[in-house]
């Protein structure tokens, strides 16, 4: 139902119903909360989305070895072990508290079952549980600014969309900050929706967005999307209020609220240690090698980069345009186009404010990574539901269809879209974030290596240099912490491990036998040129390949 809700300050011009606000399809029953205002049918599909989407993610989830930023997770969870909660500063406490829960649990059942889980499936774990139960509060939200069928093809996108399952299969905070953050947006509009006059409903709304917003932070420290979206509803109202009603101001416990839950999840932050070591890390005193591979250049990649000294401003419009598939691309243009016409209906208003609010300042900020795409991703499904919608409108229109006929038509319309983006996850399992569509074809690593790769092909490397080294071999490589625990895993702990972009390295003055391994993804400003003179005087004797891609090369010093 479309309104004329309009930007500004001012009340919009348009009758509302001040209980369930302007979209009754999702009126809340007051009495049974929020399953109870749900049909079945619908709670039904969403849970099919939610459980093919958990498998989708938990599937070979580890069949690839751990990246470096992974690692950093470990080592945090042991030190988790011995009473320090300082560790892995830079990043909150909320994923690795579950990580570690995984990890014991793991650990627990090996003991009673005598089956191990490895470590790299049982510390990724949690994001993928989390990541297929973000469908719920996107559905949520998209249903509170559209309706629940809108809002069942949204977490269908993200249920499916390989571009979610990707990132939510490697652990990092993004997908806990994800799910938080709908949550808290959700519950933000609901209690917006809810007449100032129904005052328990109100609060009880404004709570659960605190305690989400609290958690969203203590998942990472990414306070903007708490701004932004202040912004958008001081600059568009959800309801008309009604004439004599009291002021709907947001309650002061909101905010109390907000800082409660972020410090019992993320009590961390209370250590002196924690900031010192922020101070340090934001002003990149920590960085011991930068530099990302774009293509065939290598650009800045930190912060004080901004806005036009680092990756190209373009970087996350070419993820776009290659990276997601053509079908939903193809339906986030039309629904773009379709949002902007329709900017004074608040669903329309709030996706398209919040994708312009994003892809913007990203773009601008020097320092990109694919990772960061994940929260973006659901507003460009939302986008995407609306594009789909309008071509399923038009194509009935052009069909003149009848309403029977219309609704056969709908129903193939989503199916064909579901169903190929589910498709197209699974043929590209396990290795998901080297998925490119038609316009990016040939190109799989070319881009974002770093980002494609991940380390991806990292463990294959190690294990055959621990397999073919003679004791006390040199190895070389940009991934110590990985590194380290895959020689132990592999029994080789006496090799000599040494990183290429340290200054004191330098692979002239090798003892040979030495084993260099060279990744695409790993080209920094400190390691290019040793890389190049590695390339032209050692022999490459082992290549790891993944979808003709070489995600790792070994060299060994020894005459060509």
């Amino acid at each position: 139902m479309a309104s004329d809700i309009k930007a500004g300050s001012s009340a919009p011009a348009v009758e509302i119903d001040p209980r369930t606000g302007p979209w009754p399809a999702v009126e809340l029953d007051r009495r049974g909360g929020l399953l109870a205002s749900l049909d079945w049918t619908v709670v039904g599909t969403l849970a099919i989305c939610v459980v093919l989407g958990l498998g989708l993610r938990i599937s070979n989830l580890g069949a690839i070895g751990f990246a470096e930023d992974e690692m950093n997770k470990l080592d945090a969870l042991r030190a988790y072990e011995r009473g320090d909660i300082s560790a892995n500063a830079e990043h909150p406490m909320m994923m690795k508290a579950l990580m570690f829960g995984s990890v014991k649990a793991a650990s627990a059942w090996h003991n009673l079952t005598d089956r191990a889980v490895s470590d790299e499936f049982a510390l990724r774990l949690p994001n993928a549980i989390v990541g297929a139960l973000t469908a719920i509060p996107l559905f949520l939200l998209t249903a509170a600014y559209f309706d629940r069928w809108t809002g069942l093809l949204a977490a269908g996108f993200w249920s499916f969309g390989i571009n979610a399952i990707s990132l939510n299969r490697v652990g990092k905070e993004d997908t806990l900050l994800v799910f938080f953050m709908l949550f808290a947006f959700y519950f933000y509009v609901r209690a917006k929706q809810i007449s100032p006059r129904d005052d328990a409903a109100r609060r009880r709304n404004y709570i659960l967005s605190a305690i989400s917003f609290g958690f969203m932070l203590a998942s990472k420290y990414f306070p903007h999307y708490f701004g932004l979206n202040a912004l958008f509803h001081h600059k568009f109202h959800v309801r008309k209020p009604e004439s004599g009603e009291p002021r709907g101001k947001t309650p002061t416990i909101f905010y109390v609220l907000i800082l409660v839950a972020f410090l019992l999840a993320n009590p961390a932050v209370l250590l002196p240690q924690v900031w010192d070591y922020l101070n340090a890390y934001t002003g990149e005193r920590l960085l011991v090698h930068t530099g990302y591979l774009f293509g065939d250049q290598l650009y800045k990649n930190n912060m004080s980069s901004t806005p036009f000294w680092g990756t190209p401003v373009y970087f996350y419009l070419l993820f776009m345009a290659i990276k997601i598939p053509l079908l939903v691309l193809t339906s986030f243009v039309v629904g773009f186009f379709v949002s902007l016409k329709r900017w004074r209906h608040p669903g329309h208003a709030f996706v398209v404010f919040m994708f312009l609010f994003w892809i913007v300042p990203y773009s601008l900020i020097g320092g990109k990574w694919l990772r960061y795409t994940l929260s973006l991703m659901p507003f460009v499904y939302m986008i995407a539901t609306v594009g789909v919608i309008a071509l399923i409108e038009f194509l009935s229109k052009f069909l003149k269809a009848s309403r029977q006929a219309s609704a056969i038509v709908s129903a193939a319309a989503v199916t064909v879209f579901i169903l190929l983006s589910g498709w197209t996850a699974y043929a590209h399992g396990p290795h998901y974030a080297l998925y490119t569509n038609a316009l990016g074809a040939g190109r799989t690593g070319y881009y974002f290596p770093h980002d494609e790769f991940y380390d991806d092909g990292l463990r294959e490397a190690i294990k055959f240099v621990s397999d073919v080294a003679p004791q006390h071999a040199i190895i070389t490589h940009e991934t110590p912490a990985v590194t380290r625990y895959y020689l132990k895993r592999f029994s080789r702990p006496d090799l000599n491990s040494q990183v290429i972009s340290s200054t004191d390295f330098d692979p002239a003055k090798l003892a040979a036998p030495a084993y260099t391994i060279v990744q695409r993804g790993r080209i920094y400003f400190e390691n290019r040129k040793k890389i190049d003179f590695i390339r032209h005087n050692f022999k490459k004797v082992y290549e790891v390949k993944i979808k003709e891609a070489a995600a790792a090369e070994v060299f060994v010093n020894e005459p060509m």
